[in-house]
């Protein structure tokens, strides 16, 4: 975890009409700490007027870049997406733990479903990346309100399967509608909290250990603040550093 000053070297509207979706990748002046699938960044954005960071989840990375897919929701997100090209920006990363990948994982990995939901399929590209170079074989359940998005980078790392609510791409309903067990050894997902319910029910019903990365507001991202505590394992734990991610049975 470090502070670093950053260039931004993209920032265009992915899905402007629909949800407001963006992508913005950010390049370091040299080699940038790895993160993990999972973990997040704090944004520092230079106004007057917003004194907190934005939390935002990683959706790629390499040796000298972070790739951040965000959704407008407030002011501090609507005043990132007319940040020109070339502009500097504070960058906190890696924060968090993210999810538990080969020995830190509970079983060996070998066949893995992800599951996503909304703009919660951002940070599972780099997840889906991860295994995929790792061996890993993987089944990739997405789920959308309308319009599908990311959907050219997941294929690229498994079998995607697509379920919209407005019937407007693959199956017409919800993504668990679809859901097929495979056998598989751990179950990986982020999405709103419906969706992760849903997950945490499905693994107990099915005996698939399930990972599931929450969301709550932040306003520090290093447990000071303790804005973000959640109960787990009956006591309560601040998501920016325990999390985000947890086994569902903790939950």
């Amino acid at each position: 975890m470090k502070y670093v000053v950053a260039q931004i070297w993209k920032n265009k509207a992915i899905t402007p009409y629909i949800y407001n979706i963006y992508e913005m990748q950010v390049k370091f002046p040299g080699d940038c700490t790895m993160p993990r699938p999972g973990q997040f960044a704090m944004l520092y954005l230079e106004d007057g007027e917003l004194m907190l960071p934005r939390p935002i989840s990683i959706s790629n990375a390499n040796e000298n870049s972070l790739t951040f897919v965000y959704q407008v929701v407030g002011d501090g997100t609507r005043k990132m997406t007319s940040l020109p090209l070339g502009e500097p920006i504070r960058v906190l990363a890696p924060l968090g733990k993210g999810f538990h990948l080969g020995e830190n994982a509970r079983t060996p990995q070998k066949k893995v479903c992800i599951i996503g939901g909304g703009i919660g399929v951002a940070p599972l590209v780099f997840l889906a990346k991860t295994l995929h170079i790792q061996g890993v074989e993987l089944d990739i359940y997405l789920g959308f309100r309308k319009k599908p998005i990311l959907i050219d980078e997941f294929e690229k790392y498994g079998n995607v399967h697509i379920a919209t609510e407005s019937g407007d791409a693959g199956h017409h309903g919800r993504v668990l509608d679809i859901f097929s067990n495979e056998n598989y050894d751990e179950i990986m997902a982020c999405g709103p909290t419906p969706l992760l319910h849903a997950v945490a029910e499905l693994s107990h019903k099915t005996g698939i250990p399930a990972q599931v990365s929450v969301e709550e507001r932040m306003a520090c991202g290093l447990g000071t603040c303790v804005g973000c505590a959640l109960k787990v394992d009956g006591l309560y734990q601040k998501i920016c550093t325990e999390g985000p991610v947890f086994y569902s049975d903790q939950l």
